[in-house]
């Protein structure tokens, strides 16, 4: 009954923030690199960034949402260890996510092994857990949900205060925006680093450059290129270098 009662009293505020369902959200999004390095690059940990993070923003706008790199950022050579950093962090920096919450039709843009792909299809709702735990993130009150699969477990963190039911990259499906997002335990984070809730100048519009591919056809191909490095490599785990940029 008290998860209910909680539900019950943010969904309320929707009324009230009715409003706020336009606007631009930036984001840092971040990978922990030595979380997926296989067990014979341990060595290498010295010579790798641990994590590799970038900038996103979110533009949505009613029932629509786009998620790519921030515009604005600019891409400086970096170095670790004195040395001039890989290109870890513009690795997909061109990979846009179109979501429209309505019929959850959705079309990504992604860069893979130096090609583009536009995938449309359509969404499926995600099968969200809602608890009832609540923090603050910046100056919005969230509200905790877990979602598990086969392989990750996810926790994000909504507030109703927006009521969007949209977030960052392919993440949605909750009773407001999601503001942080936490895979398994640290592995990926993505979090809210400012808000700005304003009329768009522009209408929101669908990626359109790229190889049109369906989602499944993508899989198969990522599936394929990660077989084909497993033997070149010796069998070895390549799984971390699949992950979204």
């Amino acid at each position: 009954m008290k998860l209910y009662f909680i539900l019950l009293l943010f969904l309320s505020s929707v009324a009230i923030f009715a409003q706020n369902n336009e606007g631009v959200i930036i984001y840092e999004d971040k990978f922990n690199v030595h979380r997926g390095l296989p067990p014979e690059m341990e060595a290498m940990k010295d010579r790798i960034p641990e994590f590799r993070s970038s900038k996103k923003e979110l533009s949505f706008k009613g029932v629509e949402a786009l998620y790519k790199a921030f515009k604005e950022l600019e891409e400086k050579p970096q170095e670790f260890n004195g040395r001039r950093r890989s290109n870890w962090g513009n690795r997909g920096k061109n990979n846009e996510f179109y979501t429209n919450v309505s019929d959850m039709s959705s079309v990504d843009r992604q860069e893979f092994f130096g090609k583009e792909f536009l995938i449309e299809g359509t969404r499926e709702m995600p099968k969200w857990k809602i608890t009832a735990d609540q923090k603050q993130v910046g100056s919005y009150l969230c509200q905790k949900a877990i979602l598990k699969d086969s392989i990750n477990t996810t926790v994000a963190w909504f507030t109703p205060m927006i009521p969007v039911s949209a977030g960052p990259d392919s993440f949605y499906g909750l009773p407001g925006m999601i503001l942080h997002i936490d895979v398994n335990d640290g592995e990926r984070t993505i979090t809210a680093q400012s808000i700005e809730l304003k009329p768009l100048e522009n209408i929101i519009t669908r990626p359109d450059q790229g190889k049109k591919i369906t989602r499944e056809e993508f899989e198969e191909l990522k599936e394929a290129k990660m077989k084909e490095m497993e033997q070149e490599y010796g069998g070895s785990n390549r799984r971390f270098m699949f992950r979204r940029g």
